[in-house]
């Protein structure tokens, strides 16, 4: 009889075996199948989550892999070395302003001429030089903390190192691929929040109405800190190798850490799939709403007496239509009476000539 931890460890391992052999061969293919498996099991609208998820399928299943890694690069573009390198020239430093001696000594002339004494203007040079360089030190103290300020922030946002993509991995599930399963699915994450902020029904009102609008933002930082901690786990875990006393421990720690990737990365694709799932539900209300803009068009400009006045367009129509088709027939008629008095007119000028 299995106790209530293993029962869950042997759960655990399973879904990460799952999550790791059974899965699509893509991780956009994975998001699809889960986001279907949840429409499926919706007791409430199951058919309209139905058409969502297929939306939602058919966007995911035209996502390429370098689509994919090209959005992870554009969120973490700020590790890159260039940028790095860009923002360490604005980190500021303190620099007594050279126009600062020239000033000062300019004072210190002028007052030590008006004064007859040189020990004045020194003095006063040496106040000025030195109430310019508090004021300069105060100031360069305020842009510093701005500076570490704006670093930390960004540090909290992009935890992700620069080639994080390719760094080998501790990950026996790990899907087969050239980049690390945890920036795939960020990459992906950052397509799907690109897409659902192309929509129009994004850009419509009634969502902030109806308050069904979320962060996108958060929610991008929400996966991209937990990807880069599933991330970093497999990348600093790494099993012993060999036999010895510490084996032992280290393999059951290890062991704990891989299970709590394993639940941590289930997790994240559910979040993943929640987000493509948004962007499903999206695409029914942009048809609705363009319809619902189509309808209200024509409500405006379209109403009872230009409807009465169409049917009166379309009976006037068809007397006119029966008018001008008799003046055709009688034309008819009269290209017909004077083809006959042609005939007769040529017949008598050839039995005049010959008469003659």
């Amino acid at each position: 009889m299995l106790g209530p931890d293993e029962v869950l460890d042997l759960a655990t391992s399973r879904a990460g075996r799952r999550v790791g052999v059974a899965m699509s061969e893509s991780v956009s293919g994975d998001i699809a199948e889960r986001v279907e498996a949840k429409a499926e099991a919706d007791p409430v609208a199951r058919q309209r989550a139905i058409v969502a998820a297929r939306d939602a399928r058919c966007y995911l299943h035209g996502v390429r892999h370098e689509a994919i890694e090209g959005a992870y690069l554009r969120y973490t573009a700020s590790n890159t070395p260039a940028a790095q390198v860009a923002r360490a020239r604005t980190k500021p430093t303190w620099r007594y302003p050279a126009w600062a001696v020239v000033c000062g000594g300019i004072v210190a002339l002028v007052v030590g001429a008006a004064s007859g004494d040189a020990a004045a203007g020194i003095v006063t040079w040496a106040a000025f030089a030195a109430l310019l360089g508090c004021l300069t030190w105060k100031q360069n103290q305020l842009r510093r903390k701005r500076y570490e300020q704006l670093e930390a922030q960004l540090a909290a946002s992009n935890p992700w190192p620069w080639g994080a993509e390719r760094v080998p991995a501790h990950n026996p599930d790990a899907e087969r691929g050239s980049t690390r399963v945890e920036t795939r699915l960020l990459g992906l994450a950052v397509l799907i929040s690109e897409e659902i902020r192309r929509s129009p029904a994004w850009n419509n009102p009634i969502l902030d109405q109806h308050g069904v609008r979320i962060d996108l933002d958060a929610t991008l930082g929400d996966i991209s800190g937990r990807a880069y901690r599933v991330w970093r786990i497999r990348t600093d875990a790494a099993w012993p190798l060999g036999q010895s006393e510490f084996a032992t421990v280290l393999h059951q720690q290890f062991a704990e850490y891989a299970q709590a990737a394993r639940m941590a990365e289930a997790a994240l694709r559910d979040h993943v799939a929640a987000l493509a799932e948004y962007l499903g539900e999206l695409r029914p209300l942009e048809r609705m709403l363009r319809d619902l803009a189509l309808l209200r068009r024509a409500a405006e400009h379209c109403d009872d007496r230009l409807l009465r006045q169409l049917y009166a367009d379309a009976t006037g129509g068809w007397t006119d239509a029966a008018r001008v088709r008799d003046h055709a027939t009688d034309l008819r008629d009269l290209s017909v009476s004077l083809d006959a008095q042609f005939q007769y007119l040529r017949e008598q000028v050839r039995r005049s000539q010959l008469l003659m």
